[in-house]
């Protein structure tokens, strides 16, 4: 039998959708308002953010750079052009950052809560439902983590043209076809994970009981031609991922993911950022065996109630199909990771419209008990999803709170490494680095992935060693970590700083050059050999290194700084000053460019004010500079 789609029923009154605007906007500040003060954590979000070039501008430069390149992994052009509204408007100041992903996140909940009145065809779920994925602790991650950007941005566009389309079986208009198409491609460009959109069109027809006609799939192809075009370029981007992983270890891990996001929709407790798993993958595992079987009852029991209802059928096939794309990228490196909160954000819908219909039968027999039911569950999943986001406070916390979830979670001791060894406590981030070494030797899967794990945590532990004046440990770090990885550009930076701290030129000028060799778009190598060259008296080879880290990476506020001295040292004070003032205006905070601008605007341009001014800023940002505050007198003394 084919049924129309009968229309959805109407929006409330543009003032009632104020409200409820008004509403969701608030309770979403109330639950998440503290994270905004989040720092950005050390996780993605250097790569993706802080120092990530083609965010800082927005030229036909950088535009093409996010446009033709991947992530390293990820194509997600839309994303990084997100990222370079709020670097427009806030830098790296990354609370702009964060107030984006709750906007998004927001809206999201609202386009939750229009996607479920066509589904339920009641006003109040809708609004319940809306209200639940607002709130629900699963989704902190993708809120508060700067990183998850793509996630958040992805599902909007997603939630648009799945409501356009559902708004077009009915209304039939072509401009509402192609906001849908429209919409779907900037998902994809923001995310390609949304890529299942076409076969949750067909699982919303079949619910529907719409006939399976020739038209009807062919309105369907233009969505199936941008998900096969998308899932092309995901594919190359993610090769290395998928080839981490044999197809046995996909099937067997997959049932664990989907259980354990179930199990975390209805029991959100011992939420992290790291879920390791460890040991062999097998089916004699009961913690992979006892979810293959859930899910196999589950997928059963599922059918079986076509018989009565399609719903159902309809729940559990949006979260499957939803979760799907994200089942191929548990393999990280050496480590398996079965599960990120922030894969359930999307799949999570299909099961709160579930909920919200069994709140609605439940709601025919005793509705004063149901609302206040819905209340506190609505204000415990506030309170536990506030409690989560102060998690990702800065990464000393997010990492901690790992730990205590997974100890096993190698990599979480790494990044407490990482913050120790900024503070300057070498010692504890050294201790940090062996535990996180010991548990790789013990935990970690042998083979090529492991190594090149070992290898970067030991250039780690060499950096906080040399850092800590043990150069002999420190040249003995990186060449294990050389041995276990013979293109790792850090172990050869780092022994290029160790020979040149202990006077050894010819050794660090070999090492940087081989560190070029190794990665000639690593930028840091020419910096190091730039400062090398200039002390050694090289000044125009070191002023052709600075130049060619720039030309990797323009954002580079130390490589222009340090043109600037070598260039003063050459005598080109008009080139000195255009490096300083770069420097400046990239990281405004750089108090020995704004030091060394100020000398060179006093002494070769006779330039007091502009003088005065850099002096002036660097005492806001350091009162006690004893250079800048005499500097200032001087020129005082002399007006």
């Amino acid at each position: 039998m084919t049924v129309t789609p009968r229309p959805s029923p109407p929006l409330p009154s543009r003032t009632l959708l104020w409200w409820i605007a008004g509403i969701f906007f608030l309770l979403t500040f109330m639950v998440y308002g503290g994270s905004m003060t989040n720092q950005f954590v050390r996780w993605d979000d250097g790569l993706l953010i802080y120092e990530n070039p083609a965010i800082r501008s927005i030229t036909p430069s950088t535009l093409k750079t996010i446009f033709t390149r991947y992530d390293p992994e990820l194509y997600i052009p839309l994303t990084f052009f997100s990222y370079q509204i709020d670097y427009l408007i806030g830098g790296t100041n990354a609370t702009v950052y964060h107030i984006q992903n709750l906007l998004w996140h927001t809206l999201n909940a609202l386009l939750v809560a229009w996607l479920l009145l066509p589904l339920t065809r009641r006003r109040w779920l809708a609004f319940l439902g809306g209200l639940l994925f607002a709130l629900h602790p699963l989704h902190t991650e993708a809120v508060v983590w700067a990183s998850a950007r793509k996630d958040v941005l992805s599902t909007f566009f997603f939630l648009i043209s799945f409501i356009a389309y559902l708004s077009y079986r009915c209304d039939q208009k072509r401009s509402t076809y192609a906001l849908s198409l429209l919409a779907f491609c900037c998902g994809l460009l923001a995310k390609v994970t949304v890529i299942t959109l076409p076969v949750l069109l067909l699982l919303a027809d079949f619910r529907e009981r719409r006939r399976w006609d020739r038209t009807m799939l062919l309105e369907k192809l233009p969505y199936f031609a941008l998900s096969i075009l998308f899932g092309i370029i995901a594919w190359i981007g993610k090769t290395a991922v998928v080839d981490a992983s044999t197809l046995t270890e996909k099937i067997l891990m997959a049932p664990k993911s989907m259980v354990f996001y179930l199990e975390k929709l209805f029991v959100p407790a011992g939420l992290t950022v790291l879920y390791p798993f460890t040991g062999t993958i097998t089916l004699s595992r009961p913690d992979l065996l006892i979810p293959l079987a859930i899910l196999f009852a589950l997928a059963t029991g599922t059918l079986l109630t076509l018989r009565w209802t399609r719903n159902i059928f309809f729940g559990i096939g949006f979260f499957c199909m939803t979760v799907a794309p994200t089942l191929i990228n548990f393999a990280k490196g050496d480590t398996f990771y079965f599960a990120s909160d922030r894969y359930a954000y999307v799949p999570s819908i299909g099961i709160v419209f579930l909920v919200v219909l069994i709140f609605g039968w439940l709601c025919q027999r005793r509705v004063k008990a149901c609302i206040a039911v819905a209340c506190v569950l609505l204000a415990t999943l506030g309170v536990l999803s506030a409690l989560q986001a102060r998690t990702w406070k800065d990464s000393e916390a997010l990492f901690t709170q790992a730990l205590k979830i997974s100890p096993d979670a190698y990599v979480a001791r790494v990044n407490l490494g990482n913050v120790e060894r900024y503070r300057g406590n070498e010692q504890q981030a050294i201790a940090a680095y062996r535990t996180a070494l010991d548990i790789m030797h013990e935990k970690g899967r042998t083979g090529p992935a492991l190594d090149r794990s070992l290898s970067k945590t030991l250039s780690n532990l060499a950096s906080a060693q040399r850092e800590q004046g043990d150069f002999a440990a420190a040249q003995s770090s990186y060449q294990e970590a050389l041995r276990l990885n013979p293109q790792n550009v850090y172990a050869l930076l780092g022994l290029g700083t160790v020979a040149g701290q202990q006077g050894d030129a010819a050794s660090a000028e070999r090492y940087y050059r081989q560190a070029i060799l190794s990665a000639p778009d690593f930028a840091p190598a020419q910096l190091n050999l730039g400062a090398l060259l200039v002390g050694s008296g090289r000044l125009e080879e070191g002023v052709t290194a600075y130049r060619a880290a720039l030309d990797l990476n323009p954002f580079f506020p130390q490589a222009h700084y340090n043109l600037g001295v070598a260039l003063m040292k050459l005598n080109r004070p008009e080139e000195a000053e255009a490096a300083y003032r770069e420097a400046v205006r990239l990281q405004p905070q750089f108090t020995a460019a704004r030091l060394n601008l100020g000398i060179l605007l006093f002494n070769y341009e006779h330039d007091a004010e502009g003088a005065a001014e850099q002096f002036e800023e660097i005492l806001q940002l350091d009162p006690s500079n004893a250079q800048a505050r005499m500097a200032l007198q001087q020129i005082r003394g002399q007006r």
